[in-house]
């Protein structure tokens, strides 16, 4: 009976799946996929998780994993939560670039490739903007490292398996939910203590995604075979100040102490992560999975 049932369900390969948004992944489509998981760490399969050890580099024996699979979705890359140091940079880009483009070569190999690939990105791609939002239509970008970091992220994308393999890129913005892996749960944290108020200005945007809605948007756009980029943002932006003033209502915390930019900045060099992730301003539309009709379930922080 087991062997019917895995042989009914689809095949999905998964790059960069054992962080917090690969969790979530795997959760939502666990009971529907076959999911082989490319990592660096030797793993013990369980069920119809599967673990292929890769070094996100070269191609190998891991490449025939990709072989027949329905869909792709990678995430590989160093964790942002990082400082911009100069050594940090080359590897966040390293990283980023290096393992798409070892898939996309390995597809090019593949006599069956993948139907679809699904590539992250992020959000930061796009040039600032407070009271302008950006839609996937934009192509106006900023010259720091966030958005640089995008752009060549999606370039190594885009360079490889153009005509054998649908594809499409989704960029994440800030992705929050219940889970400790979340953003949410250091945020929960912030405001319980009574540090819930505003940081820096309080002008800059933020927009965001349930977590729920994460796994549900990339099912909608593989079930329909959507290409091209989505941005990954239910479009219920706030400004940092508004934002900070619904998490101390969601949390029933009258009061929060603001957190003034120099402080910001002593206090993510102290925790060793960059001071853009907080103060840059993300103002993101997602017109085109609005438009293609896709409907998000969490679009207040009460929702989450």
């Amino acid at each position: 009976m087991k062997n019917e049932q895995n042989s009914a369900m689809k095949k999905m390969v998964l790059s960069g799946g054992t962080g917090y948004l690969g969790g979530l992944i795997q959760d939502y489509f666990k009971n529907e996929y076959e999911i082989y998981i490319l990592t660096r760490s030797e793993r013990e399969s369980k069920g119809n998780i599967h673990y292929v050890q890769w070094d996100s580099k070269n191609l190998g024996d891991w490449t025939t994993v990709l072989e027949n699979a329905d869909v792709l979705i990678n995430l590989a890359g160093m964790n942002i939560n990082t400082r911009f140091t100069e050594e940090n940079k080359k590897k966040l880009l390293s990283s980023r670039i290096n393992s798409t483009e070892a898939l996309g070569k390995a597809i090019e190999q593949c006599e069956v490739p993948p139907k679809m690939w699904l590539n992250a990105s992020s959000a930061a791609i796009y040039e600032e903007s407070v009271e302008v939002a950006r839609t996937e239509d934009d192509t106006t970008r900023d010259d720091d490292f966030l958005s640089f970091l995008s752009q060549k992220w999606e370039e190594a994308f885009y360079k490889y398996a153009n005509d054998k393999t649908k594809k499409t890129v989704f960029r994440i913005s800030l992705i929050l939910g219940e889970s400790e892996e979340s953003a949410l749960h250091m945020l929960k944290k912030l405001v319980k203590l009574g540090g819930g108020g505003a940081a820096g200005s309080g002008d800059q945007m933020v927009s965001w995604m349930g977590e729920k809605d994460l796994p549900r948007a990339l099912d909608f756009i593989i079930k329909n075979e959507l290409t091209g980029a989505f941005n990954f943002s239910n479009g219920n932006v706030l400004s940092n100040a508004d934002f900070m003033k619904e998490l101390r209502k969601k949390y029933k915390m009258p009061i929060g102490l603001p957190a003034p930019e120099f402080l910001i900045n002593i206090g993510t060099k102290i925790i060793g992560t960059s001071p853009d992730l907080v103060l840059r301003s993300q103002n993101i539309a997602p017109k085109n999975l609005k438009e293609a009709g896709f409907k998000f379930e969490q679009l207040q922080l009460s929702d989450i």
